[in-house]
């Protein structure tokens, strides 16, 4: 589980533009190009989509417990999203 609260700090962290509707919407861009998405459902309470969200935002558990913890900042989420190809290695 995930908490709201949780979800949004990981965002946040990681520098996603938000946009509202029916749920929270964000989106990572990196040189102007649309990475990834992402979304928080405006529910109360603990999110029964952790799975949903880490995968949506290309992490393991590992690297979502880290984000949430403070750790893993937008730096290596940039390096971890080079590294599996989301970013192209040569756009710096």
């Amino acid at each position: 589980m995930i908490t709201k609260q949780e979800a949004r700090k990981v965002v946040s962290k990681f520098e996603m533009e938000e946009r509202k509707g029916k749920h929270l919407f964000y989106k990572l861009l990196w040189k102007e190009k649309l990475i990834l998405t992402t979304a928080i459902p405006h529910g109360k309470g603990p999110l029964n989509c952790r799975d949903k969200f880490r995968n949506q935002l290309y992490l393991n558990d590992q690297q979502l417990n880290s984000a949430v913890a403070c750790p893993f900042k937008l730096a290596d989420l940039v390096r971890h999203l080079k590294s599996i190809g989301q970013i192209p290695e040569d756009d710096d």
